[in-house]
């Protein structure tokens, strides 16, 4: 598994697979990554890295449309405790973040919405503290329209 490059301090900079195989993920329109671990949330908005280098710390992901969104989403729960610790000033390419536990609800409407919602677990009431929509790119883009291969009758 692999981690976002949001910048939640434990694990920063430990995105090792990211640029191996984010191209992949731009290519095939992949709307959203959730990973996990870290236990807290953080959705960035729909950045690229592709140039990320791990060994030298350049990391400077950019707003890009045709990238997914990373949803760092490990805070079920943990005997270690929540990761709350962010670097500051937030980055321009992390959206929202908080440190504590809750849960999400993917919520997919039809083939190109769907949308996610994030709530704290320490409200007594249902409060929606982050929510974002997907527009599947893959089936708007009329990729999927298109036949993988051709049947012979």
């Amino acid at each position: 598994m692999f981690h976002s490059t949001a910048p939640i301090l434990p694990h920063y900079m430990e995105a090792k697979m990211r640029h191996v195989i984010e191209q992949i993920f731009i290519d095939h329109k992949v709307d959203a990554v959730f990973a996990g671990h870290v236990h807290a949330y953080e959705r960035s908005h729909r950045v690229s890295n592709t140039k990320y280098n791990i060994s030298n710390g350049e990391c400077n992901p950019v707003l890009d449309e045709s990238a997914p969104f990373y949803v760092t989403i490990g805070d079920g729960g943990s005997s270690e405790g929540i990761a709350g610790e962010y670097i500051s000033p937030q980055p321009h390419y992390s959206a929202y973040r908080e440190g504590s536990f809750g849960h999400a609800i993917l919520d997919i409407k039809n083939k190109t919405h769907a949308f996610c919602y994030w709530h704290r677990n320490q409200d007594d009431n249902k409060v929606t503290a982050d929510s974002f929509v997907l527009h599947n790119q893959y089936w708007m883009s009329g990729l999927a329209r298109t036949p993988i291969y051709a049947a012979s009758v």
